[in-house]
């Protein structure tokens, strides 16, 4: 028996962050913001701080 299936579609790209669960498919500055207490702002600053690529999706 395989712990790894074949199929790639019901693959769910979610990190579990501070209680929260974050999507995987957006923007890493807009997935942030769902963690409370993080708005846009902050997290704009937290990635440039990190020196992480706003454009890219991390999924």
């Amino acid at each position: 028996m395989s712990l790894v299936s074949g199929e790639k579609s019901n693959f769910q790209y979610i990190l579990r962050l501070l209680n929260t669960n974050v999507d995987g498919k957006q923007k890493i500055m807009y997935a942030l913001t769902k963690i409370k207490g993080v708005g846009r702002r902050y997290s704009n600053l937290v990635c440039k701080k990190a020196d992480v690529d706003l454009s890219k999706r991390y999924a």
